[in-house]
């Protein structure tokens, strides 16, 4: 005897069958999940667990997300999180479902970085209005290995997400940040900023930004007096940025701080950031990367000393740090973080 399956997977089935390749590839990345983990949620050979069953939702339109929780609510088999709160509704507080959501991955997920990162940023893009505001973009960065000096000279882009046209979804990229960016001097000062218009002439700080980006703000990420490195968030709206979103921004900043393990805090005595060129220039240099750590990774096996491939990579990605270091006298670095 064949069980029937639940209203909610027949309805998912069928609304799935109603959409296009592209609209099933968004909603794929966007949950974070493959085409088969879909498919067996629909045939019924798989529950969703309560994180992507929050993302689903999100992802829906208002119409089809109402629906589709009303059926999810009737299964006992399925945790269906509170309704996310609409951006009238969005407050400086995180809603406690989420806090539930990562502590128990804080204990429980084996690669906590990826998991944890990616689902508080996904999180941090919906309470701050991922499905009305296009181009909004987050980005973690933490510290580099420190140079010879013992001091640490630029931040690392590890994981970023953003809102359509940026990709969506939790991502690397190479890209370095200095004290010229707002993550860096955001570090550097260990305060929250926000910069209400990055054009503004009168803005009194030492700012790069890409072309896009109309308006941003930065948290240090810090635990036990120690620093990891900065949340930077970026929109292409002017006067995106609030004081209650910078209030909300630093709560989920506190929640990426599980993301990193114990020793990626360090003393703020050695951040010593310097000033780094432009993201345009950086690009030259990081579209080699993979190539420089396949060279560099096969003249360590023919030397015998066989390197994980890691370590390759962080000894590659510091040799750029120093030739991007090189591009920018040290007598350039912006002595108002100093004052």
């Amino acid at each position: 005897m064949t069980t029937e399956r639940a209203a909610w997977r027949r309805y998912l089935d069928d609304l799935f069958r109603r959409l296009s390749p592209a609209e099933k590839q968004r909603l794929y990345a966007e949950v974070g999940v493959s085409r088969t983990t879909v498919q067996r949620w629909r045939n019924g050979e798989n529950t969703a667990d309560p994180s992507h069953v929050h993302r689903l939702l999100t992802a829906l339109p208002e119409q089809e997300r109402h629906q589709l929780r009303l059926l999810m609510q009737e299964d006992p088999t399925l945790q269906v999180p509170e309704a996310p709160l609409s951006v009238e509704q969005a407050s400086d507080h995180i809603p406690l479902h989420i806090y539930e959501e990562v502590l128990h991955l804080a204990r429980h997920a084996p690669n906590q970085f990826w998991l944890l990162g990616g689902t508080i940023v996904f999180h941090a893009l919906t309470q701050l209005g991922a499905a009305e505001q296009e181009g909004l973009e987050i980005v973690i960065a933490g510290c580099m290995p420190p140079g010879d000096n013992g001091k640490i000279r630029s931040l690392r882009a590890l994981g970023v997400r953003g809102t359509a046209p940026r990709r969506t979804d939790f991502h690397t990229k190479e890209m370095l940040l200095g004290v010229e960016s707002l993550a860096g001097y955001a570090a550097m000062r260990q305060q929250s900023i926000l910069v209400p218009d990055t054009r503004d002439p009168g803005t009194a700080l030492p700012l790069y930004s890409q072309e896009h980006e109309r308006s941003c703000a930065a948290v240090p990420l810090m635990w036990g007096g120690k620093l990891a490195g900065a949340l930077l968030v970026t929109s292409n709206l002017l006067d995106f940025f609030t004081e209650e979103k910078l209030r909300l921004l630093e709560r989920y900043a506190d929640l990426v701080c599980l993301a990193f393990s114990q020793q990626d805090f360090v003393d703020s005595s050695y951040l010593d950031l310097a000033t780094l060129p432009g993201w345009h220039i950086q690009q030259t240099y990081f579209n080699t990367f993979r190539q420089r750590v396949s060279e560099e990774y096969k003249r360590s096996v023919q030397h015998g000393s066989h390197q994980e491939l890691a370590n390759v990579e962080v000894k590659v990605r510091q040799k750029i740090e120093e030739e991007l270091l090189q591009l920018t006298p040290l007598a350039q670095r912006l002595e108002t973080v100093e004052g």
